[in-house]
């Protein structure tokens, strides 16, 4: 505790100060943290000698951090820094912890959860203090436009079809297909993944599993399986839509401000992206130039759309990282003869993080399920 105590308090003092976390308190805690397990299972072993068991759950336990917080960076979801700090408490902090709610090989899927119950639910009461009614109609309105569409339905399909097959056969192998929020998590960082970096070949290579599980798994075949996948469709496409139109959107709308292309330093966060498009047709173009918020801008022959950013936009010129823009990036975006960029305002993680970890220590898990338990 007092080693988790410390590591939280330096490194959101730090992230607020700065939006810094340090390598020196990661690489201490994870030092401390295989120090105080070796002596552990050295000195403390049961009456039966070593227990086993809890070594090989340690270790994957310390394998899916790694994974989670590698992965969560790779996808832009946080900054390397709050990846290694994940992993940092993930090693600090016993499996008994999780006792509430066990997950299997993986409780720190627990803890995740609760960090991000937490940081969504601060960024929800931030835009509540800052919404305005015309915010909320067009949050309504980007849901609903999300929700209802034809294309992403039938991706959703495709994707869900392919994908969540080839985790439930992964996890059934490891005896883990019983899981269902780490068969969702799962499916939702290939998604992601398959559309940011395969991009219009993703379908193409859905369809080619889609093809394969319907020739192989017999299940398809059944009332009980359109049924199951129809409801986790429609469960996905709310997701989607809330998160990635109607929240996403929201919140890049309050948590952002229009500066100065000339302004711009590395490590800023764009808000909106930019799509090199090449030559639009003259319908098109007067299309484009009658939607709200989108800019059309033409620089040596080409034409460049700049558009609020969502999670479902594929084509961006500007490939940023979580961490935000480089020098190069920003000479770009200079080069294309823009002259205004939203940027967003960031809010440090490494509190969310550490206040997610003194409430699964609290809770000795799932932090909802003890509210729910309560209530």
């Amino acid at each position: 505790m007092p080693a988790i105590l410390f590591l939280g308090i330096i490194t959101s003092y730090e992230d607020i100060k700065s939006g810094k976390i340090r390598n020196k308190w990661i690489m201490s805690a994870l030092i401390y943290a295989v120090l105080v397990n070796v002596v552990l299972v050295l000195f403390y072993p049961s009456k039966n000698g070593i227990h086993l068991p809890y070594l090989i759950e340690l270790t994957t336990n310390s394998l899916f951090s790694v994974v989670l917080g590698f992965g969560l960076w790779y996808l832009g979801i946080w900054t390397a820094g709050d990846g290694k700090l994940f992993i940092a408490y993930v090693a600090l902090l016993p499996l008994v912890i999780y006792s509430n709610d066990y997950q299997k090989w993986v409780p720190s899927l627990t803890l995740l959860i609760n960090i991000f119950s937490i940081a969504l639910l601060v960024m929800l009461v931030l835009m509540l203090c800052k919404i305005k009614i015309i915010n909320i109609k067009e949050a309504i309105f980007s849901f609903l436009k999300e929700f209802f569409q034809p294309k992403q339905w039938f991706n959703s399909l495709v994707y869900l079809f392919a994908i969540y097959w080839i985790i439930e056969l992964i996890l059934k192998m490891i005896g883990l297909n019983s899981n269902p929020i780490l068969k969702i998590g799962l499916t939702m960082l290939i998604f992601s993944t398959i559309k940011k970096k395969i991009g219009k070949w993703g379908p193409y290579i859905t369809l080619i599993i889609s093809s394969i599980r319907i020739i192989i798994d017999k299940s398809v075949y059944s009332l009980y399986f359109w049924k199951n996948i129809l409801i986790l469709i429609f469960a996905w496409g709310f997701i989607r839509s809330f998160l990635g139109g109607s929240i996403s959107k929201l919140g890049t709308e309050i948590f952002s401000k229009e500066i100065r292309v000339k302004e711009l330093k590395p490590g800023m966060v764009l808000s909106e992206v930019i799509q090199k498009k090449g030559k639009i047709k003259k319908e098109d173009l007067i299309n484009l130039r009658n939607q709200k918020n989108i800019k059309i801008i033409k620089h040596n022959g080409d034409y460049y759309i700049k558009k609020p950013k969502s999670s479902f936009d594929l084509d961006n010129l500007i490939e940023e990282e979580s961490e935000g823009l480089n020098k190069e990036q920003i000479s770009i975006i200079r080069g294309i003869g823009i002259k205004k960029i939203k940027v967003s305002q960031t809010i440090p993680f490494a509190p969310f993080i550490f206040l997610g970890v003194i409430l699964t220590i609290i809770a000795k898990g799932n932090i909802l399920i003890l509210i729910k338990s309560i209530l």
